[in-house]
């Protein structure tokens, strides 16, 4: 194991997780922006841009650092029995554009 470690980058591994992260940001937003435009928009250019979201997540996750089984099950855990990451309908409510929001 010593060979490994000796060639280990800690922070270059931080690097990309957080290019990762910042990229797929940014697609997320994207995402946002595309539910403001869905009254400019035909059906067909919903998909269109939809699809080409799609696409950029796949390219970035083909490109992103790969995790190990301890860290995935560290992830599983946070988010099935610690429910980081879900969030009360009032939460995702002001995360939509005001126009999508919903009438109260």
């Amino acid at each position: 194991n010593l060979p490994y470690f000796k060639n280990f980058d800690l922070s270059d591994k931080i690097k990309q997780h957080r290019v990762t992260s910042d990229k797929l940001w940014d697609i997320r937003e994207d995402y946002v922006s595309l539910l403001t435009d869905f009254g400019t928009l035909t059906n067909e250019e919903i998909i269109f841009e939809r699809n080409e979201l799609k696409n950029r997540i796949y390219t970035v996750y083909c490109h992103s650092p790969k995790t190990n089984s301890k860290s995935y099950k560290q992830a599983q855990q946070a988010l099935k029995c610690d429910e980081e990451q879900f969030f009360s309908a009032e939460e995702l409510d002001r995360m939509l554009p005001e126009q999508l929001r919903e009438k109260k």
